[in-house]
């Protein structure tokens, strides 16, 4: 597995890459502790591939995920566009 760190002082992070890590996402978010109510939010075109194994792992670690898809291409990618969701 290759980790990245992403720094950003108290709001740092790692990017795990590695194959399979999909349907271990629901394992690893349930280790952060926020509680067990989330989203998933994708477009048209990543949501066909991912939506689903991603739903199944946080459904199969606990979660009450909501599944958000918005329209593809850039101009979806704002706060503002999902707002209209």
């Amino acid at each position: 597995m290759r980790i990245v760190p992403v720094q950003l002082g108290n709001r740092s992070y790692e990017i795990k890459i590695a194959g399979g890590l999909l349907q271990k996402l629901g394992v690893e978010c349930a280790r952060l502790k926020f509680g067990n109510r989330c989203a998933i939010i994708t477009d048209t075109n990543v949501g066909k591939k991912f939506a689903k194994p991603v739903y199944e792992s946080l459904v199969g670690a606990g979660f009450e995920p909501t599944l958000i898809t918005i329209s593809a291409g850039e101009k979806a990618k704002s706060l503002k566009c999902l707002q209209h969701c």
